[in-house]
């Protein structure tokens, strides 16, 4: 059962519990401080960031000493390979009804938590940012979209609700949020990672620079074409919509991208997004990353990079080209 104080008429939640301190709980941690919220940072007895949590000002647990903390709310922020074991640790300290809350519906979809973890209440807020985005928005009053779900809250399910709503507000969220599944937002944000924003995106931005290095475009120019002028198209696209970027862009830049579109995305490339998009929804996806070492494979995909030209380059203009 979800356990919300009322005080006064307003809706009330005794203090959050952050789970992790890495980018993502970072943002959180300071939204929610900026907006007048009581939290505490848990992490693992010697945790180097345990130093970092309390010179940043925050009170910092334990996370074998939940079990003495009066918060029924646990916002999970550690990577996604982590959670079991830290809801086995947290299913021998907390309370029937305690409130767990993902910011990405993986995990519990992966690992069927519902029936593993069945006195929890499985909370979902997803916002739709990455950490250093979720923390300009905030400071700069912008706009930021989020899905949740409630979906196995079976009694109090508008409490559920008031609940990450509340929490969506103090971290930021304006738009929304948006009512989902665990799963759909789940393959929804792998299929987008997939086809488009860590693979379609960086790649192909980098085999088009080169191919301009191999015909003797210099290294600043090709920079400049294929890998800044990225975020300027990316946002174009988003704050006009298809039918208003498409009528800006140039008689040469519509005719090529025309051109480049039928050639790029024929057949053979629909078929190969199909096939991602399956192994996501059969859950092969889910299968390969049982098991994965991740620190493994981030060494050997960095490590790529690192020997890449773009890289380089990037190093040495971005201080002059991007405001950070």
């Amino acid at each position: 059962m979800i356990t919300i104080w009322l005080h006064k008429g307003k809706l009330q939640m005794n203090e959050v519990i952050i789970i992790g301190f890495g980018s993502q709980a970072k943002a959180w941690a300071l939204n929610f401080r900026d907006s007048k919220r009581e939290l505490k940072i848990a992490l693992r007895e010697n945790s180097p960031s345990i130093a970092l949590a309390q010179k940043m000002g925050f009170e910092t647990t334990l996370l074998s000493q939940l079990s003495a903390e009066k918060a029924n709310t646990f916002i999970l922020l550690t990577p996604d390979h982590t959670h079991h074991e830290t809801l086995e640790l947290l299913d021998q300290q907390l309370s029937a009804g305690a409130n767990l809350v993902y910011a990405h519906g993986y995990s519990y979809s992966a690992n069927n938590f519902k029936e593993k973890f069945p006195k929890f209440n499985h909370l979902l807020l997803a916002p739709k940012a990455i950490a250093s985005e979720l923390r300009f928005q905030y400071e700069s009053a912008g706009k930021l979209g989020a899905a949740f779900s409630v979906e196995n809250i079976e009694e109090n399910q508008n409490q559920a609700k008031e609940l990450i709503f509340s929490l969506a507000k103090d971290i930021g969220i304006t738009a929304g949020p948006y009512p989902t599944t665990f799963l759909e937002e789940t393959n929804a944000d792998l299929f987008s990672e997939q086809t488009l924003l860590c693979s379609l995106l960086p790649y192909g931005a980098l085999h088009a620079y080169n191919e301009l290095r191999k015909r003797g475009v210099s290294r600043e120019i090709a920079y400049l074409e294929c890998w800044l002028e990225v975020k300027l198209i990316a946002d174009a696209m988003v704050k006009m919509g298809p039918e208003e970027f498409f009528q800006l862009i140039s008689p040469n830049a519509l005719l090529g991208g025309e051109k480049a579109q039928k050639v790029l995305f024929d057949e053979s490339y629909h078929h190969k997004i199909e096939k991602l998009a399956q192994d996501i929804w059969n859950k092969d996806f889910f299968t390969e990353c049982q098991g994965l070492d991740f620190n493994t494979l981030r060494s050997s995909v960095l490590s790529r990079w690192a020997n890449e030209e773009l890289t380089q380059t990037h190093r040495e203009l971005s201080s002059q080209l991007i405001n950070k």
